[in-house]
C-alpha cells in the first residue's frame, strides 16, 4: 500500500508538471512565477548588493553571488521558454522587456569580481542576442499604442544594460585618463614645490573633477597637460572656496569627501601601473604629517578619508556609479524616460487582446485579470526601483561630490541659501553604508583546536573538492571545508587607530619594519633578527607567535588597579588585534603578501603541520 501511494504521488507530480509545461495556460503561469522570481532577486541584489561592500560573512556574499549567476540563466531559460510556445501572448513581450530590464537596472553592482569587467565583450555579445531574442516576440503584438510603449521601454532597457557594460569597460580600460592623471602628478610634483601650505592646503592642486579641461600633449614625451583649466577643480580650489556653505560644519564634511575623491583617483592610477610620482617629496610628506595628521585628535580624521577613498575605488571597479559620475545628464535623462514609457506600458495593458495562435493568428485563449496585475506589478516596482537608486546616487559620496563641485565652479549658486541648504541636508544623510569598521581576525593557534578526526576529514574533503577554487572562494566553501578556522572580526577600536598614527608620526613615516619600535623599547640587539627575515610572511608569523603568548599572561595583571598595568593591558590588546589581522591576511588574502620568490605558501603550509603534529601529541 505504501509503495502505491508513493507511486501515485510521483504520477499526480508528474501530471501536474506535464500540465505546467504543455497546458497553454500552465506556460504562462511558469512565465509569470519566473517574472516574480526574477524581479524578488533583483530586488535582493539591489539590497545586498551595496551590503557587500562591508561584510565579509559568507551569508551576504554567497547569495549576491549565487543570485548575479542566476539572473542570466533565468532570463535565458524565460525567453526560450515563451519562444518555444505554440501559442503568443501579447504580455510575453511586455514579460521580456520587464526582464530584460532587470539584468541592466541594479547600480550596486556590475561585477562580482575584478576578472568580470575585464568579459565585457561576452556581455555585448549577450546584449545583441536577447536583442534578437526580444525583437522575434515584439512582432506578436498587433495593438498600435502597446507595441509603440513597449518599443520605448526597450528601447531604454538596452540603454541600460550598455550602460553596465560600459561600467565594466570604464573599470578596465581606464588607462588613457589614468595616464593623463599621472603626467599631469608628475609635472606638479615638481612645479611650485616651495609655495604650498599644508593646513590650508593652498598648493595642492590635487584633481578632484577635470571633465571639462582640454589636453595636449607635446614632444619629445608627449606628456598630456592641460591648456585651459577654468572647468577643472582642485583640491586648492575646495579649500579656498568662500561660499557660506564651505565654512560650515558641512562644508568641512564635504571638503573632506572632495580630498577622499582626489586621493581615490591617485590610489586608481596604481592599478593601472603608472607610478606616484609625488610619493617621495617633502610637500607629500607635509601633507601627511603637517596637514592630515597635525593635531593628536585628527587620527579619527584620517581613517574616514582613507575610508571613503576606499569606498570610490570599490564603487569604480564594482557598481555602476563612476559611470553615472561622468554621465549623470544622461543617465538622469534615461531614468525619467523609463519612468514614463513604464506609465504608458501599464496603461496600454487595458487593450491587450490576449493570446492567439502564432500560425492562424486566431485567439485561443484570454488574458486574466491576474495576468495585468502581476504585469503591472512587475512594472510599477522597476520604476520604483529607477527613482529609489537615482535618489541613492545623490545621497552617496559620488552625488556629493558632483554638487560640491557644481557649487563651487559657478559663483551664482555660492549666494544661493536653497542650494546651500539642499547641500547641507544631503551631507547629514548617508543612505549607502560604507566599511563595517572591523578588521578581519585569524589566530593560528586556535585555528587547530578541536577533534583531530574533524580535522582529517576537512583535509580530505578540500583535497577531494569537485568544486574550483574560485568557485570555493566566491561561495565560502573553502573556509568551511578547510583546516583553517577565521575569527570574528572585531571592530576597529579607537585606541588601535590612535596607535598606528602615533607609530607613523613617530618614526616620521620612516617605516623599517619594527626596527624602529625596538629601539625605541631599548630591545633592538635582542629582537632585531625577527625583523630581518626572508619574506614578510616570516616576519608575521614570528611576530603573531610572540603576541600569542602575550596573551597567556599572568592572572594577577588581569585585576591589577595600577594606570601603568591598564596602559601594558591597552598595549598588549592593540598588539593582538594587530597581529591577528595580519596573519588574517597572510592566510585569507595571500596576495597581499606575495614574494617573488614563491615560497609564502609552502612556508606556511610547513608551519602549520607542525602545529598539527604538536595539536595530536
Amino acid at each position: 500500500m505504501e509503495r502505491q501511494g508513493a507511486q501515485q504521488a510521483q504520477e499526480n507530480g508528474t501530471s501536474i508538471m506535464h500540465s505546467l509545461l504543455h497546458d497553454p495556460r500552465g506556460r504562462v503561469v511558469s512565465i509569470e512565477a519566473l517574472m516574480v522570481v526574477g524581479i524578488a532577486l533583483l530586488w535582493f541584489l539591489a539590497a545586498l548588493g551595496s551590503h557587500r561592500r562591508r561584510s565579509g560573512s559568507c551569508c551576504i556574499r554567497t547569495p549576491v553571488w549565487v543570485v548575479y549567476t542566476l539572473l542570466f540563466f533565468i532570463f535565458t531559460y524565460t525567453i526560450g521558454f515563451m519562444q518555444s510556445s505554440s501559442i503568443k501572448i501579447e504580455l510575453y513581450a511586455v514579460w521580456s522587456v520587464s526582464f530584460f530590464a532587470v539584468l541592466g537596472c541594479t547600480n550596486s553592482i556590475t561585477a562580482y569580481e575584478l576578472d568580470d569587467n575585464k568579459q565585457w565583450m561576452k556581455h555585448f555579445i549577450q546584449l545583441v542576442l536577447y536583442y534578437i531574442y526580444i525583437s522575434v516576440l515584439l512582432r506578436y503584438m498587433s495593438d498600435t499604442f502597446v507595441s509603440v510603449s513597449v518599443t520605448l521601454l526597450f528601447t531604454v532597457t538596452i540603454y541600460k544594460n550598455w550602460m553596465r557594460i560600459n561600467a565594466c569597460v570604464l573599470a578596465s580600460e581606464s588607462w588613457e585618463s589614468s595616464k593623463l592623471l599621472a603626467d599631469y602628478m608628475k609635472q606638479e610634483s615638481t612645479s611650485n614645490e616651495s609655495r604650498y601650505d599644508p593646513i590650508s592646503l593652498a598648493g595642492y592642486n590635487y584633481l578632484v573633477c577635470w571633465a571639462g579641461g582640454r589636453i595636449r600633449s607635446e614632444p619629445p614625451y608627449y606628456r598630456k597637460q592641460f591648456i585651459a583649466t577654468e572647468n577643472v577643480i582642485t583640491i586648492d580650489q575646495v579649500w579656498c572656496c568662500d561660499g557660506r556653505l564651505m565654512r560650515s560644519a558641512e562644508g568641512a564634511q564635504l571638503k573632506d569627501v572632495c580630498l577622499s575623491f582626489a586621493l581615490y583617483h591617485l590610489l586608481r592610477r596604481r592599478y593601472f601601473g603608472f607610478s606616484c610620482s609625488e610619493s617621495g617629496i617633502q610637500k607629500t610628506r607635509d601633507f601627511i604629517f603637517r596637514g592630515l595628521l597635525a593635531r593628536e585628535e585628527d587620527y579619527m580624521r584620517a581613517f574616514k578619508v582613507i575610508e571613503v577613498e576606499l569606498c570610490f575605488l570599490y564603487d569604480f571597479f564594482f557598481t555602476k556609479y563612476a559611470l553615472m559620475y561622468h554621465r549623470e545628464c544622461e543617465i538622469f535623462c534615461a531614468a525619467i524616460i523609463s519612468v514614463t514609457s513604464t506609465c504608458l506600458v501599464i496603461l496600454a495593458l487595458h487593450r491587450a487582446r490576449g493570446m492567439y495562435n502564432s500560425f492562424t493568428n486566431m485567439t485561443t485563449m484570454e488574458t486574466k485579470k491576474a495576468d495585468i496585475l502581476i504585469t503591472v506589478l512587475n512594472l510599477a516596482s522597476l520604476a520604483l526601483l529607477d527613482m529609489w537608486q537615482l535618489i541613492l546616487y545623490w545621497f552617496s559620496n559620488w552625488g556629493k561630490v558632483s554638487l560640491t563641485c557644481r557649487y563651487i565652479s559657478h559663483l551664482r549658486r555660492q549666494k544661493h541659501r536653497f542650494i546651500e541648504k539642499v547641500l547641507a541636508i544631503i551631507c547629514k544623510v548617508t543612505l549607502l553604508p560604507s566599511w563595517q569598521n572591523k578588521i578581519g581576525q585569524y589566530s593560528l593557534l586556535e585555528s587547530f583546536q578541536g577533534n583531530i578526526c574533524t580535522r582529517k576529514f576537512n583535509s580530505f574533503i578540500r583535497w577531494r573538492c569537485i568544486m574550483y577554487p574560485k568557485d570555493q572562494e566566491k561561495m565560502g566553501v573553502n573556509i568551511m571545508v578547510n583546516n583553517r578556522k577565521a575569527g570574528i572580526p572585531t571592530i576597529l577600536q579607537t585606541e588601535v587607530k590612535r596607535a598606528v598614527v602615533q607609530s607613523l608620526k613617530a618614526s616620521n613615516g620612516q617605516l623599517s619594519n619594527g626596527l624602529f619600535s625596538l629601539a625605541r623599547n631599548g630591545v633592538v640587539e635582542q629582537f632585531s633578527w625577527a625583523c630581518r627575515q626572508e619574506t614578510q610572511t616570516h616576519t608575521i608569523l614570528i611576530w603573531h607567535v610572540a603576541t600569542s603568548y602575550c596573551e597567556i599572561a599572568p592572572p594577577g595583571l588581569e585585576f591589577s588597579g595600577d594606570s601603568e598595568h591598564e596602559d601594558v593591558l591597552i598595549h598588549r590588546d592593540v598588539a593582538t588585534k594587530l597581529s591577528r589581522y595580519c596573519a588574517y591576511l597572510v592566510v585569507f588574502v595571500p596576495s597581499c603578501y606575495q614574494t617573488t620568490n614563491g615560497i609564502q605558501k609552502p612556508y606556511l603550509m610547513r608551519w602549520k603541520r607542525k602545529q598539527e603534529n604538536s595539536w595530536d601529541l
